[in-house]
């Protein structure tokens, strides 16, 4: 069984690690075989990312993926080449997926901390559904929802399952991760496309949740203290 982190950002979004960090940090601090980088509503970075794997020869394989946001909620994009743009509905943006042969993933379904499917969303995909659900993601926004998006998939929706970390730090990769038949990148989508891959729970470490923590507050104080310059520097 292979194991896959399909959830993971850099700093061309809200993440705080490179993507060579990352491809450092997967290649030889965690046992994954395949990674996907997804940033928000970008796909170069997944590019970069899969074209640095090649040419260094890593025993990590990247999928190319992006979390995209749609009207509905956020939306993994995998296995994609060209970016699906955001402001779509979940129907339109799965359908615009999979007319370039990419698996479409509802990303933290039923949180109430970040943009996620409703439960009427879900319901509304069964005729038009998604390739797969993260019924667990690892972040701490997450820890409420996570079961009741498994026990909702496991109910009535039947759709593949995935583990992701949703890390934004580097010691959060691999914190959850999705199991599947095979070793390589085509091996995780085939096992997506019937069904046979298997959610690992795990939540962020301390240190992860510490350093982005720190990180956000850092930049928070960054902005606003870029927003007050012009009256400080030019007082009245």
């Amino acid at each position: 069984m292979g194991t896959a982190d399909l959830h993971i950002h850099s700093t061309y979004s809200d993440g705080i690690a490179t993507i060579e960090q990352i491809l450092d940090y997967s290649e030889h601090r965690t046992t994954l075989q395949v990674i996907a980088i997804t940033d928000h509503d970008c796909i170069d970075s997944a590019l970069r990312a899969r074209d640095q794997a090649v040419k260094n020869r890593l025993r990590i394989q990247v999928v190319v993926g992006s979390e995209i946001t749609t009207r509905d909620g956020h939306l993994l994009a995998l296995n994609i080449e060209c970016l699906i743009p955001a402001g779509l509905s979940m129907v339109e943006s799965i359908a615009a997926i999979h007319e370039q042969n990419g698996m479409a993933i509802i990303a933290h379904p039923l949180s109430q901390w970040c943009p996620s499917a409703t439960l009427t969303t879900l319901h509304s995909l069964v005729e038009n559904p998604p390739d797969g659900l993260e019924v667990h993601n690892a972040s701490p926004a997450c820890i409420a929802n996570n079961q009741r998006a498994r026990v909702a998939n496991n109910l009535y929706l039947g759709w593949a399952t995935t583990g992701s970390s949703d890390a934004h730090t580097l010691d959060a990769i691999g914190s959850s991760y999705t199991r599947f038949p095979g070793s390589s990148a085509a091996d995780l989508m085939t096992a997506i496309r019937h069904k046979t891959t298997v959610a690992i729970n795990g939540y962020w470490p301390i240190t992860a949740l510490a350093n982005y923590g720190y990180h956000a507050l850092r930049d928070n104080i960054y902005q606003i203290y870029q927003a007050k310059r012009p009256l400080i520097s030019n007082p009245r």
